[in-house]
């Protein structure tokens, strides 16, 4: 919050506070004083008030500027992860400025879909489908008349401390909240183009990071985190694992994309999922996919992997940072040069901090733009500055014919 500071004419020394007869001011003085202090502080308020609501005048407006032929030439997105807020206080600061940012752009590019990579609600997930954190972490947060879209929602892990159940549930009282399944499939057309949105749950098909469920915010605290163990139910997750591969085997879409809230490789605090590398990989390799989205690290990140003969390069982008942002670099020597194209934050002598991980310092989001030839990808922080920008071509559609669906054993980790 900027600061107004208010110079008035005083004494030269402290001496001239005390009591003597020629410097104590008169009541009009006082008065006058008075006046002035109030004139400054109503300034202050009418200032914050009009910051604060900028970004709200600018969305009403520019739905007068767009282009009526742009449906038609490209897709638009906005990338999030990880805007489940934080306790008692409802949401960060960083999330705040990160909102702003995201009402801005969806109005000035016409943003028709947000895609959101889990952790819905923090700490732990909601207590079932009218838990009021439904209201005060997302309904009134984003509610900006150009975030007013279809939100594709799947569960991260605080989602399933909680009842997973409930988040499920709520899709049918929400005008944007869209979250039918566990994992789902949506399918998206502009003028001939297809995009293929693979929405999955990670912690199905790996295990979670603490073991509970429906648990409480100090129930959440006294258990140990750990790495993803494996499945709890063995089935579940073989079942997931063959839907995976049935829909992308079936997919003719130019643009194939799969998220999930566990990063396939991330060089922050997390770090890679062993899980993901073992499994999923394969199978976004072999039925040629553009790109994997996930969250979980706070941080923005770009991997490129192209180690086929075919040269099919796939994308994985980390999107956790809408509202807190975490600098750590722990896993960063995994990584070389030629994968790990762009992170942030950058790392820094006081990469980890509660000032970091309460969300009061930075934050981004990734905005996406599909064309018919190649979709466009730009990194942004919370006042919406560009960060780092890159494309992905459309994919060669497998011949299907030739492709035979196989059945992987899960992999004990």
């Amino acid at each position: 919050m900027r600061r107004i500071n208010i110079n008035m004419q005083s004494t030269s020394s402290f001496e001239s506070f005390l009591p003597q007869t020629k410097t104590i001011p008169t009541r009009r003085k006082m008065r006058k004083i008075a006046y002035f202090c109030i004139l400054a502080c109503a300034i202050f308020v009418f200032m914050l008030a009009v910051s604060n609501s900028q970004d709200e005048i600018q969305v009403q407006s520019s739905g007068f500027m767009l282009d009526p032929l742009r449906n038609e030439q490209s897709y638009r997105i906005l990338l999030v992860g990880d805007t489940g807020g934080i306790p008692i206080l409802e949401t960060t600061w960083a999330q705040r400025d990160v909102k702003s940012t995201m009402a801005l752009m969806a109005a000035e590019n016409d943003v028709q879909l947000i895609l959101n990579v889990g952790d819905n609600i923090y700490f732990t997930g909601p207590i079932n489908e009218f838990d009021e954190r439904f209201e005060t972490r997302f309904e009134k947060v984003y509610d900006s008349p150009s975030l007013q879209v279809p939100w594709l929602m799947i569960a991260g892990n605080h989602d399933h401390f909680g009842n997973i159940t409930a988040e499920l549930e709520y899709t049918k009282r929400s005008k944007k909240w869209f979250f039918p399944s566990l994992y789902y499939k949506k399918q998206v057309e502009f003028n001939g183009t297809k995009i293929d949105f693979l929405m999955i749950d990670t912690i199905e098909l790996c295990g979670n990071t603490k073991d509970i469920q429906n648990a409480g915010f100090f129930e959440m605290l006294k258990n140990e985190s750990h790495d993803p163990r494996g499945p709890v139910n063995v089935t579940a997750a073989e079942n997931q694992w063959d839907w995976i591969e049935s829909n992308l085997n079936s997919s003719d879409a130019q643009y194939l994309l799969v998220s999930g809230h566990y990063p396939v490789h991330s060089m922050s605090s997390h770090g890679p999922t062993d899980c993901l590398r073992q499994r999923l990989v394969p199978l976004l390799e072999k039925y040629n996919v553009n790109a994997y989205f996930s969250g979980h690290d706070h941080t923005l990140q770009h991997f490129v992997y192209d180690d086929r003969e075919d040269e099919h390069k796939i994308h994985y982008i980390v999107s956790g940072a809408a509202s807190r942002a975490d600098a750590s670099t722990k896993h960063k020597e995994q990584f070389k040069k030629d994968n790990l194209l762009y992170y942030y934050p950058s790392s820094s002598w006081f990469s980890w901090s509660p000032v970091s991980q309460l969300g009061f310092r930075k934050g981004g989001i990734t905005y996406m733009e599909f064309g018919h030839d190649s979709a466009k990808f730009t990194f942004h922080d919370k006042k919406g500055e560009k960060l780092y920008g890159s494309s992905i071509p459309v994919r060669q559609i497998p011949d299907h014919s030739k492709i035979r669906i196989t059945q992987n054993p899960f992999v004990e980790i």
